[in-house]
């Protein structure tokens, strides 16, 4: 079974490289984004490059702590134009897992968002006991506070989208027109609101429509590792 499962992955990754269709990009916790293909955008009221979080990893879990500085902000970006777009057949796919064990204010710090390659987007802000979609005050989403989640985000057009937190379909939206293109990004996003937030994972990428959601759980099972 597992070397089937590492045979599908490869061949996923295989078409992705090749084609720019279908891929699947991973980021699992064991070293610091920057050094595993991100952008590490970060800094304070004073400036970029100064401040950040105070981070560390452990047990293949990333934490981001801004709670010493509410102007401090640290997160991971990926521009790519050409990644954002699933083709007839294929399925965009986000999924993370992470916990939020305090905040302080009211707005929300931790936040995972995309957007596509002809600018339409979507983000949701993380707090300890309830998600929200940013930019839009009417979607709150109820989660446990003090235990991790997993987050999956699935769009066939980049238009509209599913949320599924724990499995559990938790809301479906459309996205919205921007300015901005061909992007994804993760982390303690807010000068102005502080957090310590944690992050298991974070993957994406485009699958094939048909076996997407057993695909998807095919990598998901490969690549898991549940902690408590």
């Amino acid at each position: 079974m597992t070397r089937m499962l590492c045979l599908t992955i490869s061949l996923l990754a295989a078409g992705g490289i090749a084609s720019a269709e279908q891929y699947w990009l991973t980021y699992e916790g064991n070293d610091f984004p920057e050094n595993e293909g991100w952008e590490r955008r970060w800094g304070n009221r004073q400036g970029s490059h100064q401040g950040g979080a105070i981070r560390t990893i452990e047990d293949g879990v990333l934490t981001l702590d801004t709670l010493y500085d509410e102007g401090a902000y640290d997160f991971a970006k990926l521009v790519s134009p050409g990644l954002f777009t699933p083709g007839p057949g294929e399925t965009f796919v986000v999924e993370w897992r992470g916990m939020v064990d305090e905040t302080l204010g009211d707005h929300y710090d931790a936040a995972v968002g995309l957007r596509s390659d002809d600018a339409w987007s979507v983000g949701f802000g993380i707090f300890t006991d309830h998600v929200v979609r940013k930019l839009d005050a009417g979607v709150s989403i109820p989660i446990t506070p003090g235990v991790f989640h997993d987050y999956r985000l699935l769009s066939t057009d980049m238009r509209t989208y599913a949320l599924f937190i724990d499995d559990e379909l938790a809301h479906e939206g459309s996205l919205t027109q921007g300015n901005m293109a061909s992007s994804i990004g993760w982390g303690n996003v807010v000068s102005g609101a502080s957090s310590r937030s944690h992050w298991d994972y974070v993957r994406f990428g485009i699958v094939p429509e048909p076996c997407s959601i057993s695909m998807f759980l095919v990598l998901s099972v490969f690549f898991a590792r549940r902690r408590t």
